[in-house]
């Protein structure tokens, strides 16, 4: 499948959309807003997050397809009319897209944004939307940690869990874990991010956290933050987070496996979020999200049954039922193309 990749430009603002599929529905995926290394580099991660998406709706049955916006820029340097601009490149899809919050946005952008589109999900509250998915995706992940350790023979109360990266899913995912009885240590490249975490939660480095003997190690970050190299230093049992794309690349999730180490794939574990956007897109509400994410726990089963079945690993196992569910009987396609 090679992502349909939309681009454009508003002043020395590089917007990119890509859709990964759109044989379920409208592709859904939130707007990244952050600096790249170079527009080819905003590209790939817009095709990889956009994978992802096609991925975790089909496994958790939403009628959607896969999406994610890119947009190169500094977040806190953004202005009104870039948001704006933003929402005009949305509305130009026809509905293709639905944005919504992500790295670098939140409600209040997305408010803005709807000022140029009605293809926004996640609006605030007082808007008549359904409020940030994010304690919805930690929600999730918490239940998808519950359902690992449980496999390795562990309970989460009393279990030591590793948080990479305590932005807004990763603090919410924290607290979680500390009021489920779990230890927790957190390490963030941003101080600011500590701040406030309760006083239970000890703070490490971020090169020490990889090292960090525990249950599970939970990254809650950037993409690609566990390779070859990581998988040798790790001294836990269970890797499951809130990080999109957290593996290096395909092999690792192999090496993981070799060393005895349970590897539960982004898009099944971090599905939280997509479901709350999904239900709320239907009309329903905190209740209908809470009921609905026990598809996570059911699908983690599912992969990890269907894994030792065919020999493979839980990645690849992940990938090859979330493809069956995009489009049964046929695989799917989409052009590519620039705007």
């Amino acid at each position: 499948m090679t992502p349909a990749i939309h681009t454009r430009r508003h002043g020395a603002l590089e917007m990119i959309v890509a859709l990964d599929s759109l044989e379920r529905g409208p592709a859904l995926g939130g707007c990244r807003w952050k600096l790249y290394p170079d527009v080819e580099s905003a590209r790939r991660d817009a095709r990889a997050l956009a994978a992802a998406m096609t991925r975790k709706a089909a496994l958790a049955g939403l009628s959607l397809g896969g999406g994610k916006a890119v947009v190169v820029g500094a977040p806190r340097a953004r202005t009104e009319d870039e948001l704006l601009a933003f929402g005009d490149f949305v509305a130009s899809l026809g509905g293709r897209y639905v944005t919504a919050a992500d790295m670098g946005t939140g409600e209040r952008e997305m408010a803005v944004i709807a000022r140029r589109t009605r293809h926004v999900a996640g609006l605030p509250r007082e808007l008549g939307g359904c409020g940030d998915p994010g304690p919805f995706t930690a929600l999730g992940v918490e239940l998808a940690i519950r359902a690992a350790l449980a496999h390795v023979g562990r309970e989460l109360a009393g279990a030591h869990v590793a948080v990479q990266g305590v932005g807004s899913v990763g603090r919410a995912l924290a607290l979680a874990l500390c009021r489920a009885g779990a230890r927790v240590t957190a390490a963030d490249p941003a101080p600011r991010a500590l701040e406030g975490l309760r006083d239970d939660v000890r703070v490490v480095e971020p090169g020490a956290l990889l090292r960090t003997e525990c249950d599970v190690l939970a990254p809650c970050g950037p993409p690609g933050v566990i390779g070859p190299a990581e998988v040798e230093s790790l001294r836990c049992a269970v890797v499951c987070g809130a990080a999109n794309n957290p593996l290096a690349d395909a092999g690792t999730a192999g090496l993981l496996e070799a060393r005895g180490i349970l590897y539960a794939p982004d898009f099944v574990a971090n599905a939280g979020g997509l479901i709350h956007l999904a239900v709320a897109l239907e009309g329903g509400d905190d209740a209908g999200t809470r009921a609905r994410l026990s598809v996570i726990p059911e699908n983690l089963e599912r992969v990890l049954v269907h894994a030792k079945s065919r020999g493979i690993d839980s990645a690849r196992a992940a990938e090859e039922l979330a493809l069956a569910a995009v489009a049964p009987g046929q695989s799917p396609r989409v052009r590519h193309t620039e705007a």
